[in-house]
């Protein structure tokens, strides 16, 4: 009964609230009005020339001729990549990116500054490149009368049919075309005159006395570099322009919901046409295809067919064309595949320094267009190869990865462990490739062919970002080159060591040769080399590369090879066996002295490839740090017994506690168990065995002064503009004074003066010879933003980028004056010149602290 009387209540309460809810207007009509494109942004050279730029890319900058070289060029470069097919394209785009990174090294460019030298070096390579890519040969297909591979992805397909007959006829030339080259163009259409746009003489031409123009532009990063169109004009007044197309799609009924503001992420077509048929004009508009499709997955791409006539567009037929691929993410279900490139990733590491920007953009944007491409479009990959004679130069590039990565494999223990869990790797992502494609409906050949080229990008692409080239970049074999592979696209381990001689005894410890061995290359370079005997790349010692193996680790102590050689920087054998978990060798060492104590240092510009760029890099491991992260509980025994838990540097007891956290090779347990030796505090280590304190490496000098601990490292403070008021006052009343005023000079500069405050409240005390107790002299301000204007009564005071000494004031333990004399004391003893100059910088955002900085010049 409740229930009933409340019905017509709750009935009553919803009239009267849709009584008064306010009515909902109506939505505006859509502006159809074509749009003039907007004006495009030139730069001095292929690229902008502000910001943050390599030497190379900062030489290049500085000269016109140089410019002029490099627009035209990288202009030729992707004028090439859209001609040619997938593969070869492929082959050329990887070509170029290897010659972008010899430039450096080329031209004694990698570092300083922009010379005379380096400009007449870079013009000869920029000359040299061109000439080499218009005269590079370009293919014939094979058997040309095959249906073309985009055939099975791609169909024009009428949806909206306002010319009969017309439509039908040209619908079905564009599918003959398509059969037959791929993309169509209207120029192998019977019957037609192809006046101007992407496929045509020119990109403008003359109608019935009117003048006709395709707007035609690179696409840039982000579309691939392509040729695309972005509008069409009759004599200067915009008649299509990226949204007329979409405009028509939208009309149609289950259209897919896609919306029809641009026809892609970049507001273009992929192409635009003007041709004459039959007396008439006629537009051919076609959206794009592939990773740049604007279609979202399992919708269609469209192309529309116009008539241009009296100076208008009239809509006659409109096809659906590219259907895009349903799978969103493809390489979720690649479990094998994924590990493989997450490893070889691994290897590549970070882009090289000579890399600008940009470049880095590009490369990222295009792996992410080809893998996707490669993966969902197989047979394009497919096709291109048996049409092009692709074959040789893909498996040249191929065999010369996978030398190079057993070359990398060569320089270290730690490279050469990371090889040995690489190759296992290569066969099974191939078959579950295969499978994949497979899946797609190729066949076997198919899914093999396309398994191949995947494969090969893969491994290529992260193999030749390890180092810049140092030799000449050749271009490409050339179609139909014969070439003798030497490997299989996916070789078994151990099949690349078949059949090589191993001509060092670093080398042949690396891999695991017999003692025999072993003795007659430590004769013949003890013999040959001396004090070098042994030694690898970037100095890696003989040592280091035997840990692996006890036995032989032994012969070469046996044969007087010193237990703490190093490498570049730094690290030892010790070092190596800790974090190989090997503890034999760790005890073989011990027992011959190494020093467990012995620290790496941080060393930037060398190394090859991730790993050893971050370990060169990272600078201050040691073998019980290594240990902690990596080793077990017997290596980790032998290092304490020996006397390794001691204070290395400041914060050293923490580092070693945090590592023994992440160690997978401990259990709970035995991870709690180790809690008690490593994460207490350290004694110091003897006064010999201490490295000096380099705050300019970023070490933290303790000072002592007084009874007090003074934490003091180096900063650099950079340029910033302080919107400020000065400020005369004494200690007592300094901060009673500084919050009303911090307050007043941060409203006057936000309401005001229309600044934003880019940093906390800052002291700036010029001479901090004049300043004692009962005089103090300041700007009291907020670093801003410098769009702002005037403010009567502040002061904007341009700070310039400096160097300070730094050190957190502890209000329970510090005072100003000892402060400021352990930051001069400290920029003493560490070769710093301190200036008169100082800021204290109070910290109020995530923490409340007040910082001392003491400006210093080196």
């Amino acid at each position: 009964m409740a229930g009933t009387m409340l019905r017509p209540v709750a009935l009553i309460a919803a009239v009267l609230l849709t009584a008064c809810a306010a009515p909902v207007p109506p939505k505006p009509p859509i502006d159809k009005t074509p749009k003039a494109p907007s004006t495009l942004v030139q730069t001095r050279a292929s690229f902008d020339c502000t910001g943050a730029l390599p030497a190379v890319h900062r030489q290049i900058c500085t000269d016109d001729q140089l410019a002029r070289l490099d627009k035209e060029l990288v202009a030729r470069q992707h004028q090439l990549q859209q001609e040619l097919d997938p593969v070869g394209s492929l082959l050329l785009a990887a070509n170029h990116r290897r010659w972008l990174l010899s430039r450096a090294e080329q031209c004694d460019l990698v570092d300083g500054e922009p010379s005379a030298q380096g400009r007449a070096c870079l013009v000869s390579l920029y000359q040299q490149r061109l000439q080499a890519l218009q005269t590079w040969a370009q293919p014939a297909p094979v058997a040309p009368g095959g249906v073309h591979a985009m055939a099975s992805y791609a169909e024009f397909r009428l949806a909206d049919n306002r010319s009969p007959g017309l439509c039908e006829q040209t619908g079905g030339q564009l599918n003959q075309e398509l059969r037959r080259h791929g993309l169509p163009s209207p120029a192998g259409l019977a019957g037609i005159t192809l006046l101007a746009g992407s496929h045509g003489p020119a990109a403008e031409t003359e109608v019935d006395g009117q003048r006709v123009r395709v707007e035609l532009y690179n696409a840039g990063l982000y579309a691939g570099y392509q040729t695309r169109a972005r509008g069409l004009s009759v004599n200067g007044q915009p008649l299509l322009d990226d949204a007329t197309l979409p405009h028509w799609v939208a009309e149609q009924p289950n259209y897919g919901g896609r919306a029809h503001a641009a026809s892609s992420q970049t507001g273009d077509y992929g192409a635009i046409d003007v041709y004459r048929r039959d007396g008439r004009t006629y537009v051919l508009v076609n959206e794009t295809w592939g990773f740049y499709s604007p279609a979202a997955r399992g919708e269609s791409a469209y192309a529309g067919l116009y008539q241009l006539e009296a100076g208008s567009l009239r809509p006659l037929c409109l096809y659906q064309t590219y259907l895009t691929p349903p799978r969103t993410n493809t390489l979720a279900g690649l479990a094998s595949y994924a590990r493989l490139q997450s490893e070889l990733d691994g290897i590549a590491g970070p882009p090289l320094p000579v890399m600008a920007q940009h470049e880095r953009r590009d490369s990222f944007q295009a792996w992410k267009e080809w893998q996707w491409t490669l993966l969902n479009l197989p047979l394009l990959g497919v096709d291109a190869r048996a049409r092009y004679g692709r074959d040789g130069a893909l498996q040249q590039r191929h065999d010369q990865a996978l030398e190079t990565l057993f070359d990398w494999s060569e320089r270290n223990i730690t490279n050469k462990q990371i090889y040995r869990r690489v190759m296992p790797m290569l066969q099974p992502a191939w078959q579950e490739l295969q499978q994949l494609f497979s899946g797609q409906g190729l066949t076997a050949a198919e899914a093999r062919s396309a398994a191949d080229l995947l494969l090969h990008e893969t491994l290529a692409r992260a193999m030749e970002s390890l180092a810049a080239p140092a030799e000449p970049v050749a271009l490409p074999l050339s179609p139909h080159a014969r070439y003798q592979p030497r490997y299989a696209f996916a070789p078994a381990p151990g099949e690349l060591e078949r059949g090589r001689q191993f001509a060092t005894l670093h080398s042949v410890l690396l891999n695991n040769a017999p003692a025999p061995v072993v003795r007659d290359f430590i004769a013949y370079e003890t013999n040959t080399l001396g004090e070098q005997r042994g030694r690898g790349a970037d100095q890696s010692p003989a040592t280091m590369a035997a840990v692996l193996r006890p036995d032989n680790l032994q012969l070469l102590l046996e044969a007087g090879f010193d237990p703490d050689q190093s490498n570049a920087w730094g690290k030892t054998a010790l070092m190596s066996a800790a974090e190989q978990n090997q503890p034999a060798s760790v005890q073989r060492l011990l027992e011959r002295g190494a020093n467990v104590h012995q620290a790496t240092r941080m060393l930037t510009g060398v190394g090859v490839g991730g790993p050893e760029r971050r370990q060169a890099q990272q600078g201050r491991q040691t073998a019980l740090l290594l240990a902690a992260g990596n080793a077990g509980t017997e290596v980790i025994a032998a290092l304490l017994q020996a006397g390794a838990a001691r204070q290395a540097w400041d914060g050293y007891d923490r580092e070693v506690c945090q590592a023994l956290q992440g160690n997978p090779q401990l259990s709970p347990a035995q991870r709690t168990e180790l809690q008690g030796s490593l994460c207490g505090t350290y004694a110091q280590l003897p006064a010999a065995e201490r490295a000096r304190v380099d705050v300019r490496k970023g070490d933290t000098l303790v000072h002592q002064a007084a009874g007090h601990e003074y934490r003091i490292s180096l900063r650099e403070r950079p340029a910033m503009m302080l919107f400020s008021r000065p400020l005369a006052t004494t200690a007592t009343d300094l901060d009673q004074r500084l919050r009303p005023m911090a307050v007043k000079i941060g409203t006057a500069a936000v309401r005001r003066g229309g600044m934003s405050l880019t940093g906390p409240l800052t002291l700036l005390i010029p001479d901090l010879t004049g300043t004692d107790a009962t005089s103090l002299k300041m700007h009291v301000g907020f670093p801003v933003s410098s769009n702002g204007g005037h403010v009567a009564g502040y002061a904007l005071l341009q700070q310039p980028p400096a160097k300070v000494l730094s050190v957190m004031f502890d209000t329970q333990r510090n005072d100003a004056a000892g402060t400021w004399q352990a930051l001069y004391a400290a920029a003493q003893a560490q070769g710093l010149t301190p200036s008169s100059q100082g800021y204290v910088v109070l910290h109020t955002r995530g923490m409340r602290a007040t910082e001392y900085q003491l400006v210093v010049t080196d």
